[in-house]
């Protein structure tokens, strides 16, 4: 005769009773679909305001003089340009930091996409 040994706290459920560890399943479902749909806008968001911050990061480097100076001087005239479009508006300031944040985030792969033509 072959015994299973549980482990001591193991409860064996019907189906009926797994209803109560799954969920209902309907409102599940929706609040599913609607979690994946925001991470899906989300990431279309993020990867959009990437490609235009390196986008106007070139188009800021190619102006005559943005290039001049050390590293730190270049970073400072780019930081105060960022404030300036930054303090037109609400819209700007949220554009503008998403952005920026999300090219720091990937410097890596800012710093290639920059330097590399």
């Amino acid at each position: 005769m072959k015994k299973m040994n549980y482990p001591a706290d193991y409860a064996v459920l019907s189906n009926e009773e797994m209803t109560y560890t799954t969920g209902g399943g309907t409102i599940d479902d929706a609040a599913g679909i609607a979690t994946t749909a925001a991470t899906v806008v989300g990431a279309v968001v993020l990867a959009s305001s990437y490609v235009w911050g390196i986008g106007q990061a070139r188009t800021w480097l190619q102006q005559e003089g943005n290039k001049d100076g050390n590293f730190f001087t270049v970073l400072g005239r780019a930081t105060d340009a960022i404030a300036a479009d930054m303090s037109k508006s609400a819209s700007n300031f949220v554009r503008d930091a998403v952005s920026a944040t999300t090219v720091v985030a990937l410097a890596p792969l800012s710093a290639i996409l920059l330097i590399v033509r």
